[in-house]
């Protein structure tokens, strides 16, 4: 779909109910709007800059649509898809909260609960991890010699967002991750009280069968160990085929 020079086109994300934590990274956006369908969640308002930033095309399990004449198309399709939900919309910095449970560690001996969450840090560690746009990898990987890959594995989140792990890191932009146990973090942060890593991973996935990635936001997505496999021109090109 051609870019949107005026203001008649309107963007609308849906997402399931369940997944609605993945929506912390645009909480701060606040010309948005948010409403509940069932047990969908929809958001409104969208800027043509901030459906297309990085924030929106890496929350994973979204649908995204356009608006035109009342009726809502799914992003880069001619056909309508269904009328504009009549919802009641509140301001999405009202509607999300941001903040995780806070756990209370009695075996530790604290008496109060603990909040979660990271701060800066100038220790300096390797990107292990890498969260890219599927369209800058396939760029990037249609020319690339396969020794550049070999050492990979990549998983894909949604249509439009993998992400890759292992070293060395491809020279594609994306947002760059360390690891520390099940958790990757952003590159340049880490907990607050780092000798809580571990009991959080417990809580959150306590049979360690899954990467957590955990965001400036104090939100976080699980990604499946078995979900990943080895990058490959083939593997990439089966992967998008199959969806």
């Amino acid at each position: 779909m051609a870019q949107n020079t005026s203001n008649d086109i309107n963007y609308f994300l849906a997402i399931d109910e369940k997944h609605l934590d993945f929506l912390g990274k645009i909480r701060h956006w606040a010309n948005l709007k948010m409403a509940m369908e069932d047990n969908f969640c929809w958001v409104k308002d969208f800027t043509y800059e901030q459906i297309n930033a990085l924030d929106v095309k890496t929350i994973p399990y979204k649908t995204i649509y356009y608006s035109q004449e009342n009726k809502l198309f799914k992003q880069d399709s001619l056909l309508p898809e269904r009328t504009i939900p009549m919802l009641l919309w509140t301001p999405i910095e009202r509607a999300l909260s941001i903040e995780l449970p806070s756990y209370n560690f009695n075996y530790f001996g604290v008496s109060n609960q603990v909040s979660i969450k990271l701060v800066q840090s100038e220790q300096e560690k390797p990107v292990l991890g890498m969260l890219v746009e599927r369209k800058t990898l396939k760029e990037y990987i249609q020319n690339a010699p396969a020794i550049r890959l070999q050492k990979l594995k990549w998983t894909i989140l949604d249509e439009s967002a993998v992400f890759i792990i292992g070293e060395p890191n491809l020279p594609i932009q994306g947002e760059g991750f360390w690891k520390n146990g099940d958790f990757f973090l952003p590159i340049g942060y880490d907990f607050e009280l780092p000798i809580l890593t571990n009991v959080l991973s417990l809580l959150i996935d306590p049979n360690h069968r899954n990467h957590i990635v955990y965001g400036l936001d104090n939100q976080y997505f699980l990604m499946g160990k078995h979900d990943f496999q080895p990058l490959s021109i083939s593997s990439f090109r089966l992967s998008f085929y199959n969806l």
